[in-house]
């Protein structure tokens, strides 16, 4: 029995639909709050051309433990007949209010889960980090899987809170878990258009103006779910790999998006001058409570810095061939465009 958390989220809703793909036997941990939306809405994506008498079986075939990461007792029951693990559940907030409860969400519930994992003799663990975990180097440089870990006001918190569980991975490896690592960078696939990364499709379709002049990696959901998938099935442990496809500028990415949802594309440049102004404005706007919209100091920051990914480590020991930056938004755009239709 395979056990997925974060499966009501985007990439574990990716990563369990893959399993089910290959027949394997799934539990997926639900909290008692979370909805089902974005899980349907991707199941239903993979399994299309299932008729809907399969699909209903399939979905049946789900096991389902309400637990929380950070409740242990829940937790303890849903171990049970557990043998793998894909560990993909994290808080992501770019607001300082959310430093307490995301360190918590991602550094106690990491440590819980491998914990856990050791009681009851698991035999694989797959961790989903992020790049952001192994640090930022100075704008412009290139960074692998060699690059150690260096305090700098470069690191948000959320990188902060994911070399933190990262720490709590390695420490059970130590102790005899084994545990493979990825380092994803910006993921980019299909899902719930208005949450996370993939939010940007939604903003380019409806006329994001604005465009910044940094570099980041991003890589296509599907080729993490089938990275993680071969690094388990070929026993591959006790590694970290960086998995990001392409490093393209923002406004790269905001132009290949424009394209294939046919919209007009963001006009106005934002110099880190113009970053600095923006941010302390939104903050006032969000303390007035005119707005909740996202941008704070640390993603205006971040969008104006040049970070280049190597991902040579994992196509070597793979043979591993991703998917170009613009086939995946490609993709993803026309599913988009196709979900707007009546």
């Amino acid at each position: 029995m395979i056990l997925v958390t974060g499966s009501t989220g985007f990439l574990g809703a990716h990563i369990a639909c893959y399993l089910l793909q290959h027949q394997k036997k799934i539990k997926l941990i639900k909290r008692k709050s979370a909805s089902l939306a974005e899980f349907e809405k991707i199941f239903n994506y993979y399994f299309k051309h299932f008729s809907t008498d399969a699909k209903n079986a399939l979905f049946q075939s789900i096991n389902w433990a309400e637990a929380d990461i950070l409740d242990i007792p829940q937790l303890e029951e849903a171990f049970s007949g557990v043998t793998e693990i894909y560990h993909c559940a994290a808080m992501v907030s770019f607001a300082a209010a959310d430093k307490e409860k995301m360190d918590k969400t991602n550094v106690e519930g990491t440590a819980n889960m491998v914990n856990l994992a050791l009681q009851n003799k698991v035999e694989k663990f797959c961790f989903i980090s992020s790049i952001a975990a192994i640090g930022r180097s100075i704008s412009g440089a290139t960074i692998d899987e060699n690059c150690k870990w260096e305090n700098s006001n470069l690191n948000s918190n959320y990188a902060i809170s994911k070399y933190k569980a990262e720490m709590e991975v390695w420490r059970a490896k130590e102790e005899g878990l084994n545990v493979c690592v990825v380092n994803p960078g910006v993921i980019l696939g299909y899902g719930d258009f208005t949450k996370g990364s993939i939010v940007l499709f939604n903003s380019v379709y409806k006329g994001m103006p604005f465009y910044t002049t940094g570099v980041n990696g991003y890589i296509d959901v599907q080729d993490i779910t089938k990275v993680c998938y071969q690094l388990m099935e070929q026993n591959i442990f006790g590694q970290r790999y960086i998995l990001v496809s392409e490093s393209v500028s923002i406004r790269h990415l905001f132009f290949t998006m424009a394209k294939y949802l046919q919209v007009k594309p963001a006009k106005f440049k934002i110099t880190p001058f113009l970053s600095e102004i923006a941010w302390r404005v939104f903050a006032i706007v969000r303390f007035l409570k005119l707005s909740n919209f996202s941008l704070t100091k640390e993603t205006a920051r971040a969008s104006q810095k040049e970070y280049y990914y190597n991902n040579s480590k994992i196509i070597q020991t793979l043979q591993f061939q991703f998917k170009p930056v613009e086939q995946t938004v490609k993709e993803v755009c026309t599913q988009f465009l196709i979900d707007l239709e009546p």
